[in-house]
Formats: structure tokens, C-alpha cells, sequence
């Protein structure tokens, strides 16, 4: 067997608590890096709401921010891509979120330390809250948003309690020329959904594609693990699409294997099979 690469969603996937990679499974994952093989973090998050998962490691990955729109590699956040918004989309996208009573916020990204970019919020939201109360010095309140260009940012992202008004939203960003826009329930809390919007030209898939081009990792040895409808476009890049055993339908039709949660060690068991076939 090949050098393998190893693309790895969080929440919901490998997270045991909120912020956590459980101890065996940071053990196991050094052991593929060791043997030359590629680990990477896929996430829907920003990295600065993923550094607290990444602190406890200490072997080297990649890490992949908000669906695919930036790429580093570890330790050192070299970044290795990081995609634009296109232009002139601000005034539309955030009459679009107000519409669906969403509050916009833009990302900078990893280039000014994932600095995010929001006016007064006009609908607060509990999981939105708790995010700023995160890091809070990167947060910049703006009394408009329309001084800047949308290729000033890498995404947008907004919280919703109402799922049908963040598909709904989703849907509407996804009309716009050059956008690509998902929903998704946040696995700590199924009340709970994220839209993020980026670069058409970005989805999760493309970290996965980039690194397998620059390793020279074949299809054949490429195990995707996600549990959510913005994991699908990694899925689909792999010879072993791997989804939880609660996860939509649509994911499960695609996946080569169906393992348990994070709090039954699904993707540990799995990749510990792995490991021993080697």
C-alpha cells in the first residue's frame, strides 16, 4: 500500500467534546504521519475556532478552514492557498441574510488572523454569541459593511435556529454567480444551523485534490471521514468516502462505510483496521 492521505472532518466526525480529538486517536494518527502518510484536518470551521482543537498535536498535518477556502499546513500555518470572495457582492448578500433574519459576518481569513467583519447585530443568536466571546479582539464591528469589497474576504457565515430560513438562505446565496453556499446543523447542537458562502471554486473537495496532486497519493489510498452535507464534496474524492452512522441519507449512498460516533470511536476503530493491515 501507497502513501495514503487521511481527510478528517471535526465536528461530529472525530470530536469528542467541543474542542477535543480523543487521546488514542492523536496517538494513532501520529503513528500514519510517522509512516509518511498525510493527515488532514477538513473542517467547516475557521482556524481560529479550530486552533483549540489542533494544541494537544504534535505531529504534522494540514488543516482546510470554512468548506475549503484556505489550506496550511502545521505547525507552522504555512499557508498553502487561501480563495477570495468574488467582488462586488456585499450590498446582495447581505440584503439576502437580513431578508432571511441572519446576521452577516465576513471572514478575512487566515492572512489577518481569521479577523471577522460584522455591523450591530440586528438578530443576536446564542451559538453566533459564543463564537465572539471567543478570541474577541478578532472581531470587528463595522457601522457598514458596503465600505469594503466581498473580494476582501475569504466567506461569510451566519447562525440560524430556523433551519428552513438557513436552507432556505442558502439556496438564494447559491444563485449568485460565483458563489457556493451550504447549510449545515452543528452537531453540538441540532437547533442549530450554519451557512457559510464562499468562491464557487471552493468546496472541501479541492484541499483534498491539492494535497493528493502534491504527494502523488492515489485515489486508491485517499479515506475521507465527514458526517454532513458540506463533507459530500470530499467524499466524493476518495476511494473510501467513510460517513457516521447518524448522518443524512445522501451521505450514506455515497460512503463506502458506515461507522459509529465519535462517542463509540467509529473513525479510531476504522482507522485502527487500517493501521493493522499495513
Amino acid at each position: 500500500m501507497g502513501k495514503k492521505l487521511i481527510s478528517l472532518d471535526l465536528d461530529g466526525t472525530i470530536l469528542i467534546e467541543q474542542h477535543k480529538i480523543e487521546e488514542r486517536l492523536i496517538s494513532l494518527l501520529k503513528s500514519f504521519t510517522g509512516k509518511g502518510d498525510i493527515i488532514l484536518f477538513n473542517t467547516g470551521r475557521t482556524y481560529a475556532y479550530s486552533k483549540f482543537v489542533f494544541r494537544p498535536l504534535d505531529f504534522p498535518f494540514y488543516g482546510s478552514f470554512s468548506n475549503g477556502v484556505a489550506l496550511a499546513g502545521f505547525p507552522g500555518k504555512d499557508i498553502i492557498y487561501e480563495v477570495s470572495m468574488p467582488g462586488g457582492l456585499i450590498k446582495e448578500i447581505c440584503e439576502l441574510f437580513l431578508k432571511h433574519k441572519i446576521d452577516p459576518v465576513f471572514q478575512g481569513g487566515l492572512h489577518n488572523n481569521d479577523k471577522t467583519f460584522n455591523e450591530a447585530l440586528k438578530f443576536p443568536n446564542r451559538e453566533l454569541l459564543e463564537i465572539f466571546s471567543v478570541d474577541g479582539d478578532r472581531r470587528i464591528l463595522v457601522e457598514s459593511l458596503s465600505e469594503f469589497d466581498s473580494k476582501d474576504f475569504v466567506s461569510v457565515f451566519g447562525c440560524s435556529d430556523d433551519p428552513e430560513e438557513a436552507v432556505q438562505l442558502a439556496g438564494e446565496l447559491n444563485s449568485i454567480k460565483g458563489l457556493y453556499s451550504v447549510a449545515f446543523v452543528h452537531s453540538y447542537n441540532e437547533n442549530s444551523y450554519w451557512i457559510t458562502a464562499g468562491s464557487q471554486s471552493i468546496n472541501k473537495g479541492v484541499p483534498v485534490k491539492k494535497l493528493a496532486e502534491k504527494n502523488n497519493i492515489k485515489r486508491e489510498n485517499i479515506y475521507v471521514f465527514g458526517n454532513d452535507l458540506n463533507d459530500i464534496p470530499m467524499l466524493v474524492e476518495a476511494d473510501h468516502p467513510v460517513t457516521i452512522d447518524n448522518s443524512p441519507e445522501e451521505l450514506k449512498k455515497i460512503s463506502e462505510s458506515i461507522v459509529s460516533g465519535p462517542d463509540k470511536h467509529g473513525v479510531l476503530n476504522y482507522l485502527e483496521q487500517i493501521s493493522r493491515q499495513v
